[in-house]
């Protein structure tokens, strides 16, 4: 069978992000790996720790965009540091009771203008 160009799957890659993005994916992948090594456990210790393949690990480890949110968190968590990832999720400018006030009066979906209710 001949080859035919568009019939390849490309993959997810950091190309594709803002650079803000590719920067942040390739610090939380070295504070991962830092933690791992200062925990002295192999790839394979932390995979087998948060239920992942070591191939996984290693795809996180070495910042790869295309590894799924959820196995991030899993390696966070094993690693116990879900918790300080979390505490640094919050909008700028706004502390916890402003972003609670935000979304208790955020209306349940958003529509394009001129829809129909």
């Amino acid at each position: 069978m001949p080859f035919q160009g568009n019939a390849v799957k490309k993959s997810s890659n950091t190309a594709l992000l803002p650079f803000e993005a590719e920067d942040a994916a390739a610090l939380l992948a070295s504070k991962i790996r830092i933690a791992r090594i200062a925990r002295g456990w192999t790839q394979a210790e932390l995979a087998a720790r948060s239920d992942l393949s070591t191939r996984t690990v290693t795809s996180i480890e070495a910042g790869a965009v295309n590894v799924q949110l959820g196995f991030w968190l899993k390696a966070l968590w094993a690693l116990d540091l879900l918790h300080d990832f979390i505490a640094h999720i919050q909008p700028v400018g706004m502390n916890d009771h402003e972003f609670a006030l935000l979304a208790a009066n955020a209306p349940k979906r958003v529509r394009e203008k001129g829809s129909a209710a």
